[in-house]
């Protein structure tokens, strides 16, 4: 499927979007079914992943539920390599998947920053290095980063403001701003 003009059409490709269980993700997941793309929808609840995945294709969408857990990172290689072995290509990651601790800074633990950073910046990493691999061999490939956010009383600009600089972060740890996986074969 494209859209109606047919300019934008995924008929072929294969995506990944983790966190795709409720809101974003699973908007992300619609669109890109919508764009003709067969769809992996993420998360760690395999039975909502289940519900979200019969709805679409229900639409006549091609979506698959893949149920693990982002932060555990010999799953996330597990994936990547069943996706390649039963669809013989990865085109697109969205990594949506991420985590938000509501608390005042002197409440803060160690267990809940490591959690924060291993789910937003760690399994983040490790997932695009992982799905770089399929797509340097394909010579094409697309990796996205959502930055999970909440509002605040400084609005959407202090979250484009984290955004900026969780891009920046990533891109200082892969050499790149922008990951394209053909600049890097």
């Amino acid at each position: 499927m494209a859209d109606a003009n047919g300019l934008f059409s995924l008929d072929g490709r294969v995506a990944l979007v983790t966190g795709a269980s409720r809101g974003l993700g699973v908007a992300m997941a619609e669109a890109l079914a919508e764009a003709g793309a067969t769809v992996l929808l993420n998360g760690r609840n395999a039975s909502t992943l289940r519900v979200v995945v019969e709805r679409l294709r229900d639409r006549g969408l091609k979506a698959e539920a893949l149920a693990f857990d982002v932060t555990e990172l010999d799953a996330a290689s597990a994936a990547i390599q069943s996706i390649v072995a039963n669809h013989r290509r990865l085109d697109i990651l969205i990594a949506n998947a991420g985590a938000i601790h509501r608390a005042q800074l002197a409440d803060w633990t160690s267990e809940a920053w490591d959690d924060v950073l291993n789910t937003n910046l760690k399994a983040c990493f490790f997932l695009a290095q992982q799905a770089a691999a399929p797509m340097r061999s394909q010579r094409h490939g697309r990796i996205i980063f959502i930055l999970p956010c909440r509002h605040s009383r400084k609005g959407h600009c202090s979250c484009l403001r984290r955004l900026e600089k969780r891009t920046r972060w990533l891109g200082a740890l892969t050499r790149c701003r922008t990951w394209r996986a053909r600049n890097y074969l």
